[in-house]
């Protein structure tokens, strides 16, 4: 026990003295967290000595919650007990003031017993204005955030896509090295003004493409249009505001752990209170009642291929597949109802394949694909196979057609394409290729807007208008593939050394 002048001699250390007042006063956290103004886990994190307040703010916090504690004693008659359990002389005249000193004492007990959980203050605030000195700002804060952040993390970014594409800001992504085990990020989408022009869906695939280590989720922005605000989880807030042309003309930088915790709580909701229009899967279910099984019930299909071509395998290949995959007898049994599916749709449907002319020669020299949910490369007699298997089923079925898009300056972008693209004209997923993720980002994206659908279906129909792009019939195919046999196998074989 001590006396008001001995308070330094204090041996309680924060959460225990905060306990012991509000045990006293029979207080709730949350009448402590509307009195301080923050988020109740914050008081719930001080009286478990999970965390401290802040160096810079402790003080304002401790008066805050002493004059409610004082009051509460002084209306409940309780000044005896709390002079006895403090030690404090029954003649004060500013109750509120010893209770803040009690708190003060503690917390500086907690500060030397933990030196390291509790840094000092050092400019938590800061504000950029001008529009070049922000993008430099923002282009170095993503490069020295995102690098040091080392484990999963959210980050969220109220700010319209095509708005900040037109603003080059997510470009900023591109500098940086990204060592977290996963970042989800966050966003929205006003599909009207994606829609407007055509260089938005070409930003859109770029950077999904390019952006393979990152998990993306778009929203809906109606909600969300005004807030303004890009939150890095336990790492920093920028609120920013737009000129009416559409430029950054000021932006307030916030790095005091306890604001953004608080910032990132309050807000994180708006995005997931939502259904995304696009988000990322680590699967694709393929059990009676998973996405896979009612993407292909449907009679139409376009398929974009990257990461070589996972279709129209001949039933020796995926056998190999399957027994080289150590799948359990599950999933085995599932891709062997998948298998029949497909031999029985694709014989029959409309389809129509599209792949750049890289990824037809990367497959043909590498055998690698992307078959279902598992990784395999094929040898150089099942690619040979697979050839003619694919010259049997198009021969079956006049409706399916091949599209090669060949390098160029207008597919520039598509040259090393990593993210495939299936619809059905009503639902669709992309397809990362697996071999260039290199943390535990998530291979696949769920398109759940049929709008978003339809706009990705118009991107790729802008590209077969190009000159650069040519489809072929079961003939045309099979000319070509007289026409090159020699260099085909040749190339194999070179490749199977």
């Amino acid at each position: 026990m001590i006396t008001t002048g001995e308070m330094h001699m204090i041996t309680e250390d924060y959460a225990t003295a905060l306990k012991n007042l509000i045990s006293l006063t029979q207080t709730k956290n949350l009448v402590l967290a509307n009195i301080t103004g923050y988020d109740i886990s914050y008081i719930s994190k001080w009286c478990n000595g999970i965390k401290l307040p802040t160096t810079k703010h402790v003080q304002q916090i401790n008066e805050k919650m002493a004059h409610h504690f004082a009051d509460t004693i002084i209306k409940e008659n309780k000044q005896k007990t709390l002079y006895a359990a403090l030690s404090i002389s029954p003649h004060t005249v500013d109750l509120a003031f010893e209770v803040t000193q009690y708190l003060c004492a503690a917390y500086r007990v907690s500060v030397k017993k933990n030196p390291g959980k509790q840094k000092e203050y050092t400019s938590p605030i800061r504000v950029i204005t001008g529009y070049h000195d922000i993008s430099k700002f923002l282009n170095d804060l993503f490069q020295k955030k995102i690098d040091s952040t080392n484990h999963e993390a959210n980050l969220l970014i109220f700010g319209e896509f095509c708005a900040l594409s037109d603003l080059g800001f997510w470009k900023y992504f591109e500098s940086c090295t990204l060592n977290a085990k996963r970042i989800t990020v966050r966003a929205g989408i006003n599909l009207d003004k994606l829609s407007s022009d055509p260089k938005y869906m070409r930003r859109l695939y770029r950077m999904l493409n390019h952006l393979l280590d990152y998990d993306f989720v778009f929203y809906d922005n109606t909600n969300l249009e005004h807030t303004n605000l890009i939150v890095l989880e336990d790492s920093f807030v920028v609120q920013y505001s737009l000129q009416s042309d559409g430029f950054m003309d000021m932006c307030t930088y916030i790095s005091d752990k306890i604001l953004v915790e608080d910032i990132y709580d309050r807000f994180l909701l708006c995005f997931t209170n939502q259904t995304p229009l696009i988000s990322p899967a680590k699967v694709l279910g393929i059990d009676e009642m998973g996405f896979r099984t009612a993407f292909y019930s449907a009679s139409h299909f376009f398929f974009f291929l990257t990461n070589g071509f996972d279709f129209l395998l001949p039933s020796n290949t995926i056998d190999n597949i399957l027994r080289d995959s150590c799948a359990s007898e599950n999933v085995v049994r599932q891709i062997r109802h998948l298998r029949i599916l497909w031999e029985e749709l694709l014989s029959t449907v409309d389809v129509e394949f599209m792949l750049p002319t890289t990824s037809i020669i990367r497959y043909i020299e590498t055998g690698y694909m992307f078959f279902t949910d598992l990784e395999y490369k094929t040898t150089t007699e099942e690619r040979k196979d697979h050839l003619q298997n694919i010259l049997s089923m198009m021969k079956n079925n006049p409706r399916m057609i091949m599209g090669v898009l060949q390098s160029s300056i207008e597919t520039i972008d598509y040259h090393e394409s990593n993210l495939s693209f299936y619809s059905n004209f009503s639902s669709a997923f992309l397809k990362k290729n697996r071999q260039y993720i290199t943390n535990n980002a998530s291979p696949f994206y769920i398109v759940s807007s049929k709008q978003l659908v339809n706009l990705f279906q118009s991107f790729f129909q802008r590209l077969k208008e190009l000159p650069a792009y040519h489809q072929y019939t079961y003939n045309d195919i099979n000319k070509k593939y007289e026409l090159y046999k020699k260099f085909i196998e040749r190339t194999l074989a070179l490749h199977d050394i």
